[in-house]
């Protein structure tokens, strides 16, 4: 019985639990790449592009045909049979006759068609993996960026609750010093509105690290009203590697040039299909055939064909076509070219950014030194006796903004190196 109701005990302080878990960066981005809808999408793409590849090597294999018909002939009393009849009186009265044939194919020579066809779907498989390549980029600088600023945001709550109890303390120093008849009514007052300033804005911190917390979880296929929080050492980045070979770098592994690098092969091979029209055909075939008036007919005949077709005139429509396709090919060139000049581009300005991220970061961290020992200066003095209440506050809340500006320099930084690491394709 002593063991039942301890069992219940446990059991109902275990229900009324709220289970919290913490996530690193590096769980992050595993839940997100897993649970990506983008990339289960493209990975389906690919799917069916490599499908299609496959199905190419049709055209290579023989194929084989069967043919079984019904013939009757109208207005007339003779057969319309080319083949055996067992006499001449089944000839001059039978109108039906009954044909079976079967046929083996195969095309020797088609100017290139098969080929051009195959390496086209081989080259839409490749710009596909390219594009899920990319598209897995796009969405692990979005679980990076959502986690700093999440990561960042809790920071700041707690830089914000280290600004409230300074006001706090100043007011209640404050309160003191009035109680004893030194300080004044005014300056109860301005403190009094400092500590009311500084939760506004630590409630001001909580409403935006629970908008973080959102985005940071749906990217992370994580429920709202579940108890995660983003867990981690927000500390300034660090870049390994030199600038000059970025450029280089991402022309040689970059997703989006490596795309369009595969669509112009694409549109080369559908330049060469085109361009097969322009040559004959050869088939083969390996013809068998069993025609006459009975439903299972006997009379049979046996061939080898081999069939010689080249189209001399069919319109204007070979030469229009082998023309467009030569046009998109130099149309995909160009786009290539361009998508080149854009990230070089996009490179440079994401150093500048990161350069710029870095430097405020230093900055930050230099004020935050100075506020705190100007801060630590006046409170010292106004705790003797000495210095004004108005110094002091300023002195308190220019603290608070320099510790917030850093940490949001630092985890801003920790975004610019990322977007950095994206746009130079270094997580390869």
């Amino acid at each position: 019985m002593k063991l039942r109701v301890v069992l219940a005990f446990l059991s109902f302080n275990i229900f009324f639990i709220n289970i919290s878990f913490s996530i690193t960066l590096e769980e992050a981005i595993k839940r997100g790449l897993e649970g990506s809808y983008v990339l289960k999408e493209q990975e389906d793409i690919i799917r069916s592009s490599r499908f299609s590849y496959i199905a190419t090597i049709d055209p290579y294999l023989p194929r084989f045909d069967v043919q079984s018909s019904y013939i009757r002939s109208i207005g007339s009393g003779t057969t319309v049979s080319n083949y055996s009849i067992l006499n001449s009186e089944d000839l001059e009265r039978s109108r039906d006759a009954f044909n079976f044939t079967s046929i083996i194919s195969y095309r020797v020579f088609d100017g290139g068609e098969r080929y051009a066809k195959r390496k086209g779907a081989y080259s839409l498989l490749e710009r596909e993996r390219e594009r899920f390549r990319g598209l897995r980029e796009d969405v692990l600088f979005n679980i990076k960026s959502a986690f700093y600023m999440a990561l960042g945001s809790k920071i700041i709550i707690e830089k914000r609750k280290q600004a409230f109890d300074s006001a706090e303390k100043i007011y209640k120093l404050t309160l003191g010093r009035y109680e004893e008849g030194v300080a004044k009514k005014s300056d109860v007052l301005q403190s009094e509105v400092r500590m009311t300033s500084a939760r506004i804005e630590l409630l001001k911190a909580e409403k935006e690290y629970e908008k973080a917390l959102d985005e940071f979880k749906s990217l992370i296929f994580i429920r709202p009203d579940e108890n995660g929080d983003a867990e981690g050492i927000l500390k300034e980045p660090i870049f390994y590697g030199s600038y000059d070979n970025l450029f280089e770098n991402a022309l040689r592994s970059k997703p989006e040039i490596l795309l369009q690098g595969k669509e112009v092969e694409r549109l080369m091979m559908v330049y060469r299909e085109r361009k097969s029209t322009w040559f004959p055909r050869i088939d083969t075939e390996l013809q068998q055939t069993r025609q006459d008036r009975r439903f299972f007919p006997d009379g049979r005949s046996d061939a080898f064909i081999v069939n010689f077709t080249f189209p001399l005139f069919d319109g204007i429509g070979r030469y229009y076509n082998v023309k467009g396709a030569a046009s998109d090919i130099q149309a995909a060139k160009q786009k290539l070219e361009e998508i080149k000049r854009s990230v070089k581009l996009d490179i440079e300005k994401a150093i500048v950014d990161y350069e710029l991220s870095m430097k405020n970061v230093k900055l930050y961290t230099e004020l935050v030194r100075e506020a705190m020992t100007n801060f630590n200066q006046l409170y010292g003095e106004y705790k003797v006796g000495k210095g004004d209440i108005v110094a002091l506050l300023q002195s308190e809340k220019d603290l608070a903004s320099a510790m917030e500006n850093q940490i949001v320099s630092i985890y801003k930084a920790n975004i610019s190196l990322a977007y950095l690491e994206k746009v130079a394709y270094l997580n390869r």
